[in-house]
């Protein structure tokens, strides 16, 4: 059994902290927030949970195997550097690994070199009914994609994130070529330490031709004409392909597909009671950690999402805004 440590115990950390507790596979040590509201609510939950104000502290004196990182998003690039320092087992950092590609980018290449097992938990990755999506799509149930339309009620950076990291793992293979992007930021909305858009409309170009074409920001209202409502959660993809149409609320469980002229049909697929998807990739990471042998797909994936992520929000022009991303001429994605 692996020992087991949480910095930030907010709704991501949450996640993780529950996901521990459940898992056979760990021993939830303790826990860090600066926050006394956040850790009472923690110790409330967790009695028997070590709490610590400052995460160094906890690491002083709580060196656990796994730590999971749930922090403020400017902050999990220096504090999973500090943790890599440590040597420890296996890590679980939440998205974005950086606010910026480069910094990100430069992260991943020290946890590689450190030989470090490490997860970023996007759920889209695990979830049974949207990897049952990814495979149809891959074995040509609606035929050709044409293209994907995603109604994201968040923004880009905190949502968008996830839906791109699933769409680059379902295309693998076929390159974004072209994004372009337009950004409404007078709400001066504000999301996980980072100023964000109200409103946005993405579009990303594949070198197939296949576009994906992803609205966000908390003005956007997801909305489906297929889906029942129950099932509405998260944000709505429509998978448009040559000969039917995929739809599917991410977090929901189940997808509707109609192909050519025969009868749509909603197929659910909801995760096993009982778990979750953290839980799914913290026991994905201990079997790593007992394998030595670190799978860095979710951590690849998350790269590729932000560097498209980076490539829209340099094109609103104005640099006191952009979210911290890095203010350099706009990459070309690969």
């Amino acid at each position: 059994m692996l020992t087991a440590s949480v910095i930030g115990c907010g709704h991501g950390g949450g996640l993780s902290l529950a996901a521990l507790e459940n898992s056979r596979a760990y021993k939830l040590i303790a826990a860090a927030d600066p926050l006394a509201d956040v850790r009472q609510h923690v110790a409330h939950r967790f009695p028997d949970l070590r709490l610590f104000a400052d995460f160094r502290d906890m690491l002083a004196e709580c060196h656990t195997d796994v730590v999971c990182v749930a922090t403020p998003a400017p902050s999990h690039a220096s504090i999973a550097r500090e943790l890599v320092s440590r040597y420890p087992k296996g890590l679980l950092l939440e998205k974005p690994l950086a606010c910026d590609f480069s910094t990100a980018a430069g992260l991943l290449k020290e946890i590689r070199e450190a030989d470090c097992p490490m997860v970023v938990p996007h759920g889209m990755l695990v979830l049974p009914a949207v990897q049952e999506v990814k495979a149809r799509i891959r074995r040509g149930d609606i035929g050709q994609i044409v293209s994907v339309e995603i109604q994201n009620a968040v923004d880009l950076l905190n949502g968008g994130i996830h839906w791109l990291a699933y769409l680059l793992d379902v295309f693998d293979g076929d390159n974004p070529t072209t994004v372009t992007a337009e950004f409404d930021t007078g709400g001066h909305v504000v999301n996980d330490g980072v100023q964000v858009e109200s409103r946005g409309t993405t579009r990303i170009e594949l070198q197939s031709g296949k576009r994906i074409d992803l609205r966000s920001g908390n003005k956007t209202i997801p909305a489906s004409d297929v889906l029942p409502r129950e099932e509405q959660r998260g944000a709505i993809f429509r998978v448009i392909g040559s000969d039917g149409v995929m739809e599917f609320s991410t977090w929901a469980g189940s997808y509707w597909i109609q192909v050519g002229h025969s009868g749509a049909e909603l197929i659910k697929r909801p995760l096993a009671a009982g778990s979750t998807y953290h839980q799914i990739f913290l026991e994905q990471l201990a079997q790593d950690i007992i394998a030595g042998k670190p799978d860095y797909h979710s951590a690849d994936m998350s790269l590729a999402a932000l560097r498209l992520i980076e490539s829209a929000y340099q094109q609103h022009g104005n640099s006191d805004w952009a979210l911290g991303v890095a203010h350099s001429s706009i990459r070309e994605p690969t």
